[in-house]
């Protein structure tokens, strides 16, 4: 079920990335590495930010971000007030499709704003976001992204992300926004309101925490560990994605 239009580019939308605020670029990316989630240098972004990448062979990774110099953009007043698990965001192949299944759904959203980044060895990623019904870096809307001029997948064996667990006041109203946005409903788990995108499941529970856990499927140092207030708990299997080819 994703609604009533076909992907334009013959991709469906999915789970992009979670972010999360933290103090000290270097000592997170050490942090996440010494718990068996490599993290490695992203770039820097117009908003006096820059961030680091914990990702793999598949679409979705987490992303580290610091306010790395003076700065008065909405992102990083965020950033610096919010330290631990700060938002996510879905990547849709039509932003104004999506847009306007939102406003179907009695929510409006912010025009699409671009922004870029230019990573370590030069290469500059370009994009372009869209906030939903006003909300700023929300704990558990997220927000969409169109990447104009993307960044290739992790490494083969990289972490890859298996599921998300949300904290919402409304469990139901988020999956049908969810749906909106591209994803489908997931049925497999009774009695819990959850989404997929095929690769990636998102499980909502009542709560207003947002952002509360990740599973990983990587080779565990440690079953569970608490980073800069995110539970990652790691489910092992053997070769997970296989040598899937980079898209």
């Amino acid at each position: 079920m994703r609604g009533t239009d076909p992907d334009p580019v013959g991709r469906p939308s999915k789970v992009d990335h979670v972010v999360v605020s933290v103090r000290g670029l270097d000592e997170a990316i050490s942090r996440w590495s010494r718990a068996g989630l490599a993290a490695t240098p992203g770039g820097s972004h117009p908003t006096g930010t820059a961030n680091a990448l914990v990702r793999g062979p598949r679409d979705a990774y987490l992303e580290l971000i610091d306010v790395v110099e003076e700065s008065d953009h909405a992102t990083a007043h965020a950033v610096r007030a919010r330290p631990g698990p700060l938002t996510w965001a879905i990547s849709v192949p039509d932003l104004e499709t999506c847009r306007r299944r939102l406003l179907e759904f009695g929510l409006e959203t912010g025009d699409p704003v671009g922004s870029s980044r230019v990573a370590p060895d030069g290469d500059t990623y370009v994009w372009e976001t869209c906030e939903i019904a006003g909300h700023v870096l929300h704990p558990f809307v997220p927000f969409l992204i169109r990447w104009k001029s993307g960044m290739p997948r992790g490494p083969v064996d990289g972490p890859v992300i298996s599921s998300l667990d949300l904290e919402v006041p409304d469990p139901l109203w988020l999956r049908e926004l969810l749906v909106r946005c591209g994803l489908s409903p997931d049925e497999s788990m009774a009695g819990i309101a959850a989404v997929t995108d095929g690769d990636l499941t998102v499980r909502l529970r009542e709560g207003n925490a947002g952002v509360v856990a990740i599973d990983w499927a990587v080779a565990p140092p440690e079953p569970h560990v608490l980073l800069d207030g995110l539970v990652c708990n790691v489910r092992w299997q053997a070769d997970p994605v296989g040598s899937m080819p980079h898209g």
